[in-house]
């Protein structure tokens, strides 16, 4: 079985040297001749998959992406000619609910929101949005879920929750304190997400609110959103995704609040867990029983020891969660970085420089880990609801 695999793919041959004869191949050198004779293609959303790539593809039966999205599919043209296809769909569910949270734990420290009487709108309950309604249940935020198809499918088994979360109309979505947007893009269909966030929609936004775009920048109307943004009464926004990546409209910068190059969801563990995933998929096809886990992978950080100040509360301060939390993800460092590379001399064209920057800061991305790589030291007089709290958000809890 010969494995065509992306060499961006984090430990993608040592996942997959015992499952098949492994070549690895660099995105931008991909032509068609390269997978002749190729059983299974693994790649990254940089490989597009459109049938002029498929040409030479004379024994391939199954594509696999280690990314959640799929837009680098051509999943019509691969079902036409008889190819199976998935993705790693959730692998980086975590991290983008933990880059929601850092912006949220920011937004309290800049008095921007109140968070224990806030509520925040989820628009999207996949697996993204589900991971952040669980951080938000565990620590005591309130929010809603707007998401028609999910809400339509679960209606069909006599449900209308979705993770203990009732389900509520856009309309009501535009009136929450927050509003973090986690769709996929789709431009047709029952269910279009293109622009879903639109111009009557943004205007309808207060300076009170806040709106977070952490899926696609296409749902968003951005040529609306930078006229809103100009006015004097706009809502605080923060954005990782653009339309047109990665030939963005930095124009947008100078109005938004955070600004990040679409690696919301990059955390080691997103990564690795996308490869995990793959592999599993791949061991399926061949027919062979998975023998590595994730944690083979995964090496361990220094434990985080934290000094509460109010370690008998029946409820975690946000205080004290912004001072754990931040030691895990701080947004405000990416939005730095990202702001510092577009802002430096340059020795091409503007939009060249664009293009290339943000591409560079995705694939150079810095090491981020997740909660779960962490263990959390606890004062020993730490409450039971506390340790809970951060045992939900994923933290390895001990009191010392």
């Amino acid at each position: 079985m010969k494995i065509l695999l992306e060499d961006t793919i984090p430990f993608g041959t040592d996942y997959l040297s015992s499952v098949g004869e492994v070549e690895t191949y660099a995105w931008q050198s991909l032509v068609p001749e390269m997978l002749r004779d190729v059983d299974i293609l693994a790649l990254r959303s940089t490989t597009k998959v459109i049938p002029e790539l498929l040409t030479a593809a004379n024994k391939l039966k199954f594509v696999t992406t280690a990314t959640a999205g799929t837009n680098h599919l051509d999943k019509t043209h691969l079902d036409s000619v008889g190819i199976a296809h998935s993705s790693a769909a959730g692998c980086n569910a975590v991290a983008v609910a933990e880059y929601v949270l850092s912006v949220l734990l920011h937004a309290q420290k800049a008095q921007k929101v109140d968070l224990y009487n806030s509520t925040v709108g989820i628009v999207g309950a996949g697996n993204v949005g589900t991971a952040l309604s669980r951080i938000l249940t565990a620590i005591g935020v309130k929010h809603c879920l707007y998401d028609p198809p999910l809400q339509q499918a679960l209606a069909k088994s006599g449900r209308n929750q979705h993770n203990g979360q009732s389900f509520v109309g856009l309309a009501q979505i535009a009136k929450c304190d927050v509003i973090s947007l986690h769709v996929p893009f789709n431009k047709g269909g029952e269910y279009p997400t293109y622009q879903m966030i639109n111009k009557a929609f943004l205007e309808g936004l207060t300076s009170n609110q806040l709106l977070i775009n952490a899926c696609r920048g296409e749902v968003i109307d951005e040529a609306a959103l930078l006229s809103v943004l100009q006015g004097e009464q706009s809502p605080t926004v923060v954005l990782d995704v653009f339309d047109n990546e990665p030939a963005i409209n930095t124009a947008l910068f100078d109005y938004v609040w955070f600004v990040t190059p679409h690696i919301a969801g990059h955390s080691v563990e997103g990564k690795v867990r996308g490869t995990q995933m793959i592999y599993e998929q791949i061991c399926d096809v061949v027919g062979t029983a998975p023998s590595k886990v994730l944690s083979d992978f995964l090496e361990k950080t220094s434990p985080i020891k934290a000094a509460l100040k109010s370690p008998e509360a029946s409820r975690l301060s946000v205080d004290d969660l912004i001072a754990v939390f931040h030691n895990v993800y701080d947004v405000a460092i990416d939005d730095k970085v990202t702001r510092n590379a577009f802002a430096s001399g340059q020795n091409e064209t503007p939009e060249t420089h664009i293009t290339n920057t943000f591409s560079t800061l995705r694939k150079q991305y810095r090491v981020r880990r997740e909660c779960s790589a962490y263990a959390l030291h606890l004062p020993k007089n730490t409450s039971k609801q506390i340790q809970d709290t951060f045992t939900k958000l994923g933290f390895h809890v001990s009191l010392v």
